[in-house]
């Protein structure tokens, strides 16, 4: 595991996406901020934005990942239910768009990091 981590860890594309899924699924919250161990200095906020930021989204197919907000996920789909749309796609949605939004998160924030 630790290789795979570090090898990602190595290029911006797996560092900003791959680590913090990897992270908040094997590691659950809060312990998926130790996979920050792996960057350099510079590089840990970014990994740390990514992280908290993953962990609501994970939570639409992965609720063991972040049991403690499974009930703001439960409340917005029954509302789905109930609008008489789907769960299941409500849940990848909510899913890709977390990837989508942890990109971004870390880039600006490694940008803030380096410039500030």
């Amino acid at each position: 595991m630790n290789r795979a981590i570090q090898f990602a860890a190595k290029y911006t594309i797996l560092r900003y996406t791959l680590m913090p899924i990897l992270s908040v699924l094997i590691l659950t919250n809060p312990m998926a901020y130790t996979f920050g161990r792996f960057l350099p200095e510079k590089q840990k906020p970014a990994f740390y934005d990514s992280a908290v930021s993953f962990v609501h989204p994970v939570t639409s197919l992965f609720p063991y990942a972040n049991a403690g907000e499974l009930f703001v996920y439960l409340g917005i789909a029954n509302g789905i239910k109930e609008a008489g749309y789907s769960m299941s796609e409500l849940a990848v949605r909510y899913f890709l768009v977390g990837i989508v939004v942890i990109l971004l998160r870390e880039i600006i924030t490694e940008w803030i990091t380096k410039n500030i």
